[in-house]
């Protein structure tokens, strides 16, 4: 279904994907799925610098991840010298004698440098525990990954890019070569039958007798063998080999007989490193189509996937999203100051601007991923934040008081916020388990607790909105009453899908280990919704609180919520542990602060006035 699905979208997406493809969609294996170049510079442009692009200087415009990956490819001279890697502790910085400066930016030599002069450092950390390493320890080690990761890509092509001369005619005319053109290291693996014919030719022959051509295969001879320094880096995976397997092209240079497939890939990629070197990156592009087609006839990659995955970075729908929530939020503000109902529209419509993008880019990583919405926790922030959205446009288009769009603009934004720091981390567009990688149970469980999720944030939300109206302007009761109601109903629903999801999940996990239940700590946080959902309802219900003591019973879920969503990973135990992290401890630990300060003042307040009234 999901595959009939993806080949519809594709087709209407056709429009904006061009029938050719370029560099920057080049295949590539990572981490288990093949993905275009682009998302792999992305992803390591963002572990190192931190960003997907490098900044706008005074000299040099802002540079793509794509762009200055292939530069590290053919420019590894210039690259080592760019201030790329990240390093904002002082500490680090400090411990491995770089100078301070104000970017806290240096380059792959000014780091090589600082390991190099403080090597007794590294030798300390490889015999030290990972429990016993500090926080600087830790980065340390981070960056000395960095800069080694850094150097495998930087020599990973080597062997395509031209640099090897053959002037010699005799020497051309035997190796088939026509114009004087230099070639690579690649071209005489391919054709080393060939090379070995030249240089069984050279030892046999006194040197006293070497003519033009001897001397000039001498020459080669030594610069090639200078040049197998850098089979080690083998990191880049891009040639299918057997199965699942895909090989770097070190890997095959190292005598072996080549396939008829491997060595036309190899040729491809030679020539399109030849004409990107000189510059011609249409004739680039085209040999990049070429190559794609002949990996996607042997290994049917969809590689109508790959310039879909390009578009989707390029794009960036959130970060534009997230532009239209905020802009809906101040308009709402204007509309409330100058009681213009013409803002109110205006606000609706960037709301729904936001919304079709926000929806437009978790479609586009369903059919990249083929598979549900939902499978990791940076996707459910995503969906979570679409859910929460869609269900404050229903109630605004039944209110049609604003208070739908200001629930939508604050939560849809927190949540983008929220994306935007996890989608930092790294790559976003991982590989599942195979336990977890079902797409009916994530179409079925998945998906129905995280709506539970979003919808029960609305009614959380709804009920600060409750709190802040009813302090401000307490004589507003048929606001109040419908704001009251509509909370009651998103708790009813909140209610209806955490518990259904909640079942759901046991069944799966039935079906995956053998037990319904196991008290997993996600499991647990997933009940403490529901249970939390239903004593706030009892209390209500059996007249225990009042409506004030409801709302601010029902305002507290936002915290149930986050607990449930993030917080049972800072045990860094159980089946959906996603692992702990200091920033999510700290960040997790000032919302629930914040949300009772909040809430609790808001409610302290309106009781003290009411207890002064009386």
């Amino acid at each position: 279904m999901i595959s009939k699905f993806s080949i519809i979208m594709i087709l209407l997406f056709s429009s904006v994907i061009s029938s050719e493809f370029t560099y920057k969609d080049l295949p590539v294996l990572q981490s288990g799925r093949v993905k275009p170049f682009d998302t792999y510079a992305r992803n390591h442009l963002l572990q190192y610098y931190g960003k997907s692009s490098i900044k706008k200087t005074e000299f040099k415009d802002k540079v793509k991840a794509i762009d200055w990956m292939f530069n590290v490819f053919v420019n590894s001279d210039e690259e080592i010298d760019r201030q790329i890697f990240n390093v904002r502790n002082p500490e680090v910085s400090f411990s491995l004698g770089l100078n301070k400066n104000d970017d806290h930016r240096y380059s792959f030599n000014e780091i090589l440098t600082g390991f190099r002069e403080n090597q007794e450092l590294l030798e300390v950390l490889k015999i030290k525990d990972e429990e016993n390493q500090s926080l600087v320890d830790k980065q340390i080690i981070e960056i000395y990954q960095n800069i080694l990761s850094f150097d495998q890509i930087a020599h990973s092509f080597y062997c395509f890019l031209p640099l090897v001369s053959l002037t010699n005619q005799t020497n051309r005319d035997f190796m088939g070569l026509e114009a004087n053109e230099p070639v690579s290291y690649s071209y005489f693996m391919r054709n080393f039958d060939k090379f070995r014919f030249l240089l069984q030719n050279l030892i046999d022959t006194d040197e006293s007798k070497w003519n033009a051509s001897h001397l000039e295969l001498s020459q080669v001879a030594m610069q090639l063998e200078s040049m197998t320094q850098f089979q080690y880096a083998q990191s880049i995976k891009i040639i299918p080999y057997d199965d699942d397997e895909w090989k770097s092209p070190w890997e095959l240079m190292d005598g072996r007989k080549l396939t008829e497939f491997e060595s036309k890939i190899l040729s491809l990629y030679e020539k399109l490193f030849y004409h990107f070197t000189n510059n011609d990156i249409d004739l680039a592009n085209n040999y990049a189509t070429k190559i794609i087609d002949e990996i996607n006839s042997k290994k049917n990659i969809n590689k109508s996937l790959l310039p879909l995955e390009t578009l989707y970075n390029d794009i960036d729908m959130f970060l534009y999203s997230i532009v239209f929530y905020i802009l809906s939020f101040f308009l709402v503000g204007v509309s409330w100051m100058i009681s213009n109902n013409y803002f109110r529209i205006f606000s609706l419509f960037s709301m729904i601007i936001g919304f079709i993008l926000h929806g437009l880019g978790l479609l586009l990583r369903m059919i990249i991923m083929q598979r549900p919405p939902v499978s990791t926790l940076y996707e459910s922030i995503i969906f979570v934040g679409l859910i929460l959205v869609l269900f404050s446009l229903i109630f605004e288009y039944y209110r049609k008081d604003t208070v739908g769009i200001l629930i939508a603009s604050i939560g849809g934004s927190f949540l983008h916020f929220v994306g935007f720091k996890y989608a930092a981390d790294g790559d976003t567009l991982g590989v599942l388990v195979a336990v977890l990688n079902s797409n009916f149970w994530l179409a079925t469980h998945v998906t129905t607790i995280t709506t539970g999720y979003g919808v029960t944030l609305v009614a959380g939300l709804m009920a600060h909105i409750y709190l802040v109206i009813n302090y401000i302007n307490p004589k507003n009761k048929v606001l109040l009453n419908k704001i009251y109601n509509n909370a009651f109903g998103l708790t009813l629903l909140g209610l209806f899908f955490t518990m259904f999801g909640t079942i759901l999940g046991g069944i799966w996990a039935d079906q995956s280990w053998g037990r319904f239940w196991g008290w997993d700590p996600k499991e647990n946080g997933a009940l403490l919704i529901v249970l939390w959902l239903l004593m706030v309802m009892h209390l209500k219900i059996s007249g225990v609180v009042k409506k004030i003591g409801y709302i601010y019973a029902l305002s507290l879920v936002n915290i149930i919520v986050a607990l449930a969503w993030f917080g049972v990973n800072l045990l860094n135990v159980g089946l959906h542990s996603y692992g702990f992290t200091d920033n999510v401890a700290m960040n997790l630990f000032i919302f629930i602060i914040f949300e009772l300060i909040f809430t609790s003042s808001f409610y302290y307040l309106i009781k003290k006035r009411k207890i002064k009234n009386v």
